[in-house]
Order: structure tokens, then sequence, then C-alpha cells
């Protein structure tokens, strides 16, 4: 599984917590794919991390978050170099338009379960 976080290492960094959970798309565990929790107010860093059969871990500051959700696939074919071609399949409604939040609290659990649907 792969984890990118803000920048944590700097003691003067805001205090981070863990946030967990699952991502499903059309009713089954999203494969792969990467979640990015942005400060809906825009103030402080992004948060990181990937999705692995559904599942993700990683580090975020508190504050109300938007939650953009991204993953591509193989298309079957093959690019000019003899290379796969991929496409991104989530809907832009969970990434570039993003309609998801979540509030990431500075004590208690921090899960979140968010349930995808193809248009």
């Amino acid at each position: 599984m792969i984890f990118l976080s803000g920048c944590s290492g700097s003691s003067n960094a805001p205090p981070e917590v863990e946030v967990q959970g699952t991502v499903t798309f059309d009713g089954e565990p999203l494969p792969q794919g990467s979640i990015v929790f942005d400060p809906v107010d825009g103030k402080g860093g992004s948060s990181a991390g990937g999705i692995e059969n559904g599942q993700f871990v990683f580090h975020s500051q508190f504050g109300n978050k938007k939650v953009l959700i991204s993953a591509s696939r193989d298309t079957g074919k093959k690019d000019q170099y003899d290379e796969p071609i991929t496409e991104s399949y989530i809907p832009a409604n969970y990434n570039t338009n993003t309609e998801l939040t979540a509030e990431v609290k500075a004590d208690g659990e921090n899960k979140y379960e968010f349930v995808l649907k193809s248009k």
C-alpha cells in the first residue's frame, strides 16, 4: 500500500491524526486508487493516501475536508510504444468536482465509509 502525506517532519507542523476507512464502487471494494483530504476553507495542507482492496489509512490535519477519490484501470489497448493505456473511471463528482466531505476530529475515531456509484 502506498501512503502519501503532507509535510509533517517539521516541529512547527500542525498536528495530524490517523484517518481510515473503506471505499466501494458500485458495491465492490475499490481495487486500487488514491484518496485526498483537502481543507474546505483552503487553509492548511492536503493529506493523501493509497486505496488497496477498498481500504485506506493515512494521517490528516483536523478540520472539515473535501474528499477526492481517483482510480484508473487498463483499457486493454496499447499506445505507440506498446505500453498499456489506462483510463480514469471514477466519476468527476468524486474527484475534480467532488461532492464528498469528511470532518477530521482531534480526538476520537476518524473512520469513514465512501460509497461511490457510476452514473
